[in-house]
């Protein structure tokens, strides 16, 4: 109906209104989880201060989108599935964000030194991200083919937990300190002092990764639910 009126156009969406793009939001707002742990890698191996200004507005940026998808939500007439799933999928690509930011603002603000295990559990979530990414691109055209990318983002939990053990097994390591209390030798105890805010301001941040790894891994249990709903 390529001669259609703009007013045919306008009276049969009144009567038979468009669905939402919503598979197109959330492959955009998964796009902007991408680039939030992106950014969070670079902050973390650079250490540039800038970097975490970086991230806070990414998820400034993010959060004004969620926002904008939960008006379409509320306005649309119809969904492409289930309604509370949209609204899951928004709020779930969106809480990890929201965890990035603050590990990047409380590593600045606590003046936390990253290390490599930190990067290992950004990078573990970037690639979780990555998957996400690509599952959404895939909803429109063929939902069973973003399964495997489902399953990555759900592998993210288990993923994130090892890290996260490995990390605190080297952070309370203090053997080597102990032997110097113990030797009463010069410095001892204010090295053992400085050593304690180290391991909480360390674990401060080892604490906010892990857990967005489990929100990352929610996010995909979120995906592979609406895969099963659309195949």
């Amino acid at each position: 109906m390529s001669g259609s009126s703009p007013v045919f156009g306008s009276l049969l969406d009144n009567i038979l209104p468009r669905v939402p793009p919503f598979f197109k939001y959330l492959h955009e707002q998964s796009e902007m989880l991408v680039k939030t742990f992106s950014a969070l890698v670079v902050y973390l191996e650079s250490g540039e201060r800038i970097r975490a200004g970086e991230v806070a507005a990414l998820e400034t940026q993010a959060a004004e989108f969620r926002e904008k998808l939960l008006e379409i939500l509320s306005n649309a007439f119809s969904t492409p599935m289930d309604r509370e799933d949209v609204y899951r999928a928004i709020a779930s690509i969106h809480e990890p964000i929201w965890s990035a930011r603050i590990a990047a603002e409380e590593m600045d603000a606590l003046g936390i030194k990253s290390d490599r295990f930190a990067v290992e559990m950004a990078t573990i979530l970037r690639e979780a991200a990555s998957a996400l990414e690509h599952g959404y691109a895939k909803m429109d055209k063929d939902a069973r083919s973003a399964s495997g990318d489902a399953g990555v983002a759900v592998r993210c939990r288990s993923t994130i937990d090892k890290a996260y053990r490995r990390a605190l097994a080297e952070l309370y390591n203090v053997e080597t300190t102990l032997q110097s209390l113990q030797a009463n030798e010069t410095n001892a105890k204010v090295d053992a002092m400085n050593q304690v805010v180290n391991i909480l301001k360390k674990r401060e941040l080892y604490r906010h990764l892990h857990f967005a790894g489990r929100q990352m891994g929610e996010a995909g249990s979120v995906l592979k639910g609406i895969i099963v709903q659309m195949s």
